[in-house]
């Protein structure tokens, strides 16, 4: 799981709007995945996470259907056809005990793989792992298990307390939930194998698994 750098918001209209209520520390309208702004920040979050999920770090889309060009003069995506704007992404609350009051928070949404979501629903979280905080740093939290593809504290840390809430953590956000491990390691068996014969190539998934399988 990368660090992710959420700086850039495409969906101007909706960070202006979002920006009256935290001006006025206001209740924020009541959340729904049908609000007009929806789609507006799941493809800008796609954008600032390179098009892969932010937990999984699983292909969600291409980068370019995410980018610039996809929103107008005032910062709307320009919805199209099934071919051009179906992602099988959902917004996620990072954590969901701010969903009430501020659940049109920037800083607490994440565009996740469908299938995180549903599996992480409104679990208690740790922000230890929250990959946009300026603390985040996955080499330092997370080590990972060539042979068996799975993700696990990372062996230096010596403090038992933080070593069980990253352990937690992994579980909660699913980076080895059973579909996302069978695709890991289908897809960095073939991208290292063709490494291994000097046949490197651009890696478009699980970036942090493909770095640390080459360490």
């Amino acid at each position: 799981m990368r660090k992710v750098d959420k700086t850039e918001i495409l969906a101007n209209e909706y960070a202006s709007w979002i920006a009256e209520y935290e001006k006025i520390s206001r209740k924020h309208v009541g959340y729904s995945a049908s609000h007009k702004y929806y789609k507006d920040v799941l493809v800008s979050l796609l954008w600032c996470q390179g098009g892969v999920c932010a937990y999984t770090e699983i292909f969600i889309a291409n980068r370019e259907r995410c980018g610039p060009d996809n929103f107008d003069e005032q910062g709307r995506y320009m919805e199209r056809g099934k071919e051009e704007s179906g992602f099988a992404a959902q917004l996620d609350h990072f954590d969901s005990t701010l969903k009430a009051a501020e659940g049109w928070k920037w800083d607490n949404f994440f565009a996740v793989s469908d299938k995180i979501n549903v599996q992480k629903r409104n679990k208690s979280v740790d922000y230890i792992l929250k990959p946009d905080t300026p603390e985040y740093d996955p080499h330092r939290f997370l080590g990972y298990d060539r042979d068996r593809h799975i993700f696990h504290a990372n062996p230096d840390l010596e403090d038992e307390c933080i070593i069980e809430r990253v352990e937690e953590m992994i579980d909660l956000l699913g980076l080895n939930y059973g579909t996302i491990r069978d695709n890991r390691i289908r897809y960095l068996s073939l991208i290292l194998k063709r490494l291994s014969l000097d046949l490197e190539e651009p890696v478009y998934q699980f970036f942090t698994a493909y770095q640390m399988c080459r360490e």
